[in-house]
């Protein structure tokens, strides 16, 4: 069989968010697609400082993360976009002149403000300190590194001049009634699969992408073959190639069956 290239979304589709597990038989599934030859890759939005350990442990043959904005090969960085001090230090200003509760996404830290509002961020932060994760606070007036970050608002942030403000750099993808995502412009999960493959020299006939969320239309719409978890966005299921079954009743493993790949 021609040697494919499967890109995993992380939460939802490889882990899941109620427990913060990955179903065994993902992890059996996800090792007999590479000792079959396949290379299998982690296509997220999350920034590389905050995969999991149990998604490490896999041991993929590589990450694109922060929605596009850093890409790693087989242990080696293959590209890594970064955001202009300029534009970092106004991200910043705008944060707190308009009253956003944001965290700011780096390669190698995440950052939050020193006081959150929004109960969602406060437990998103305490995950964040016992997984171990690199937390970093910020102030402002200070120019930390990020590529990407989120933002979530209450009736007292300017949500509006807010994104107006991001409109000329940043693609805003709006997750949630109160939730924000924030990618540099041109940046995307599809925009990474490209990069690697070309990188890689594969064609888009040879690649398959696994998602849940509305956040994975990019490379969901782009592979030339996509799958929907059975736990995913019903507004998904026929938009792709593939609905397979509920994370935690083997998705994965007869995702890949399916397609031949196992």
């Amino acid at each position: 069989m021609e040697k494919k290239i499967i890109f995993f979304d992380i939460d939802g589709t490889l882990m899941d968010e109620k427990t913060g597990t990955v179903p065994q038989s993902t992890i059996t599934a996800i090792t007999k697609a590479k000792q079959n030859g396949h290379l299998c890759i982690v296509n997220t939005g999350r920034p590389a400082a905050t995969i999991d350990q149990v998604i490490k442990d896999i041991d993929f043959d590589g990450y694109i993360c922060g929605c596009g904005t850093y890409i790693e090969f087989h242990g080696q960085t293959i590209f890594h976009t970064e955001l202009s001090q300029k534009l970092r230090q106004e991200v910043i200003q705008m944060i707190f002149d308009c009253h956003m509760d944001s965290v700011l996404e780096g390669k190698n830290e995440v950052y939050f403000l020193e006081k959150n509002y929004h109960p969602f961020i406060s437990a998103f932060k305490q995950r964040y300190l016992e997984e171990g994760f690199p937390v970093k606070e910020f102030h402002q007036g200070d120019i930390v590194p990020f590529d990407k970050l989120t933002a979530w608002y209450d009736d007292r942030g300017d949500i509006e001049r807010f994104k107006a403000f991001l409109e000329p750099n940043f693609e805003v993808i709006q997750r949630d009634i109160d939730f924000i995502e924030i990618v540099p412009q041109g940046y995307s999960k599809a925009t990474g699969i490209q990069m690697l493959i070309d990188n890689l020299h594969m064609t888009l006939d040879q690649t398959i992408s696994i998602g849940d969320s509305t956040n994975d239309l990019p490379m969901l719409t782009y592979t030339k073959e996509s799958v929907v978890m059975g736990n995913g966005n019903p507004i998904l299921f026929d938009l792709v190639t593939y609905q397979t079954t509920d994370i935690n009743d083997n998705g994965i493993e007869n995702a890949l069956k399916h397609f031949q790949i196992i």
